[in-house]
């Protein structure tokens, strides 16, 4: 407590010399007012005046207070000054700069390592602990049901496949024995990211709370159209043949360099939550995916199927967030668990 309090003290000092300096300020401009020759309507003027800017700079201290130490909600596309803080309360990283406990470059004899690849998702954006991520959960069931297992999370938010492909192959040296693929639709970019940048940066706010607070309408809007705008492009990029072909040739190569080294694979795949609902606008994409992996003999998990009759705005991480939240991380390793248990026994 005594810790907390005098790091409040510290980070919070600007703020609370600001306030006193006002008021001390307001103290004296009242009393020379007061002593003052001026018109009664002349003293009111300026007495109201005084007190509205001590009442501004208190609330925007209040406020700033709020967000710095009690507001703890994530933002999907880092627009907000406070996904910093949150980053900051919730991520921890370990000696591979992954967001996971440590790992051990020898595996123990008689261990099962599984490898989880992925970008954000896998991170566990928006999740603010971590055991309530697919992959931590998975460990924990795998544990209870007697296999001796060690889930390594290798999520980085922005990765692509070709990224992620590239992340195993730095890593292989962990010996893993089965490899868990997070898919998600925008995985399809290729290694040259510059739409996606431009609609980002484009529709970026560079400024503090207060301007999100004061344009909190505009603000939601601008996150609309931001995702919009991303998901469009992502969505045609898997009705041009010639991305697409090329997208699979990656998926292909890397599949083929997998089962050269006798590894198991498991993909599976989330949808666009905030676009769940009847006329979901990827299904097409979906299924397109579905054969490919189907015709690769590869065991793939689509969350769709679970999903599209839910209700989007129970699923996201929070109102700027549109990650998976606890409750898809759960039917993730849920689903994950089936493949893995009958995997191993």
């Amino acid at each position: 407590m005594v810790a907390r309090i005098a790091f409040f003290l510290k980070d919070f000092t600007p703020y609370l010399l600001g306030v006193l300096v006002s008021f001390f300020l307001f103290c004296f401009f009242v009393l020379i007012v007061i002593k003052s020759s001026y018109a009664q309507k002349r003293k009111k003027i300026l007495l109201a005046i005084s007190f509205f800017i001590v009442c501004a700079v208190l609330i925007f201290s209040v406020f700033e207070g709020y967000f710095r130490y009690v507001y703890d909600e994530s933002d999907g596309l880092g627009f907000l000054q406070v996904n910093k803080r949150w980053q900051e309360r919730h991520v921890i990283y370990n000696n591979f700069f992954k967001r996971d406990r440590d790992f051990k470059v020898e595996k123990p004899v008689g261990v099962i390592r599984i490898g989880v690849l992925g970008d954000s998702i896998t991170f566990g954006a928006g999740i603010a602990n971590t055991e309530d991520r697919f992959s931590d959960i998975l460990q924990k069931n795998l544990g209870e049901s007697g296999i001796n297992a060690e889930v390594y999370n290798l999520g980085v938010p922005g990765l692509d496949s070709h990224e992620e492909i590239k992340l195993y192959q730095d890593l292989s040296y962990l010996n893993f024995d089965i490899i868990v693929w997070q898919y998600f639709l925008n995985d399809i970019q290729p290694e040259d990211k510059g739409e996606p940048a431009k609609i980002i940066s484009k529709n970026a706010y560079a400024n503090d709370f207060m301007r999100w607070l004061t344009e909190n309408w505009r603000f939601s809007s601008k996150y609309s159209t931001t995702f919009d705008q991303l998901e469009t492009h992502y969505l045609s990029m898997y009705s041009d043949e010639s991305a697409l072909k090329s997208h699979e040739e990656e998926l292909l190569k890397f599949i083929g360099e997998l089962r050269g080294q006798d590894k198991k694979i498991i993909v599976i795949i989330f949808p666009f939550i905030e676009l769940l609902g009847p006329n979901y606008p990827a299904t097409e994409a979906h299924n397109k995916l579905q054969n490919f992996f189907k015709s690769q003999d590869i065991q793939a998990i689509d969350l769709l199927d679970n999903l599209k009759s839910a209700n989007w705005k129970d699923l996201v991480a929070s109102k700027f967030d549109t990650h998976p939240n606890e409750k898809v991380h759960m039917l993730a390793a849920e689903k994950l668990y089936e493949k893995v248990y009958l995997e191993l026994k």
